[in-house]
């Protein structure tokens, strides 16, 4: 059986299992196989009714990526350019690469160029222009730090980074799991709200905080901020039915939107945080947008 010790000191999440079973890869709890209860009444229609849903052993990250993880992905495989999301308006230290990039390849800062964008290519101009901004900012006191949960990332950029990290980004049901456990609770912690537990009711302004800074919001696996700091992008294309399919009277195809989870900071409005946050709550996004407050998670198989 697993015992799970977290540090509330220091945000520190420790493992310990027994040696028949193995311990989990770096970073990651064990979600045992077995069935739980996917979906609500209480909440939106698309996602009622209740059903059991049966999944195999899998692993899931315990915390949110981060910008510093995030960063080393983008630098070793030289995707700054590459990537869909301005993730670096949110970390000084990959705006300052962005902007080293380009003053390189030009010869000069972007200053010294103004007039001269002609022979620049244009998605250059823009990405630079970009990056700029964002030191500016920084310098202002509003940057993020390396272990503040990524965000402005598109789905696909997501995806990327799992797979660089050998694994993949979970399925809605795993996510669903991870956060709720099979017992039907409502948040990670249980079946009570408690604004204590989690990073949510707050407006837009506040920001997100380092990962694993609320402990006591625990999943009954381990994963943390599983409600509230960011939401996270999961695999599935978004259904309106419980089946995963679209309402056919809408008109709508669900190879357009992308699920998301988990809730975020933001949601001042009296109840909006106690609903967002609920394990079972789900919303969508084209899959080539991003948004300030949507970062993700992994998932790999267990064996």
């Amino acid at each position: 059986m697993t015992t799970l010790l977290i540090a509330a000191l220091t945000g520190t999440l420790l493992l310990t299992r027994s040696p028949a079973r193995g311990a989990p890869p770096a970073g990651m709890v064990l979600v045992p196989a077995g069935t739980f209860a996917m979906g609500s009444r209480d909440g939106n229609a698309d996602e009622a009714p209740p059903r059991e849903v049966e999944l195999p052993s899998y692993y899931m990250d315990a915390m949110e990526v981060t910008n510093a993880d995030f960063f080393r992905f983008a630098t070793q495989n030289g995707r700054q350019e590459r990537l869909e999301g301005p993730w670096f308006r949110y970390f000084a230290p990959a705006a300052a690469e962005i902007v080293g990039l380009y003053e390189t390849r030009y010869g000069g800062p972007l200053r010294k160029l103004r007039g001269e964008e002609g022979r620049m290519a244009a998605p250059d101009f823009m990405l630079w222009r970009a990056a700029e901004q964002s030191l500016r900012q920084a310098k202002e006191g509003q940057n993020s730090q390396d272990d503040i949960p990524v965000r402005g990332v598109t789905w696909a950029d997501a995806q990327a980074y799992c797979r660089w990290a050998g694994k993949r980004l979970p399925s809605e049901a795993e996510w669903e799991k991870a956060a709720r456990g099979s017992d039907g609770r409502v948040y990670p912690w249980g079946s009570d709200w408690d604004p204590a537990r989690s990073r949510s009711g707050l407006e837009a302004e506040a920001g997100p905080v380092p990962v694993g800074r609320y402990p006591d919001g625990a999943s009954p696996y381990g994963c943390l901020d599983m409600a509230g700091n960011v939401w996270e992008w999961v695999a599935d294309w978004y259904g309106e039915l419980a089946d995963g399919s679209a309402r056919p009277e809408q008109g709508r195809e669900t190879q357009t939107r992308k699920v998301i989870r988990g809730g975020g900071w933001t949601g001042s409005l009296p109840g909006r945080a106690r609903y967002d946050t609920r394990g079972a709550r789900r919303l969508w996004s084209n899959p080539s947008y991003w948004h300030q407050d949507v970062g993700f998670r992994c998932a790999k198989e267990a064996p």
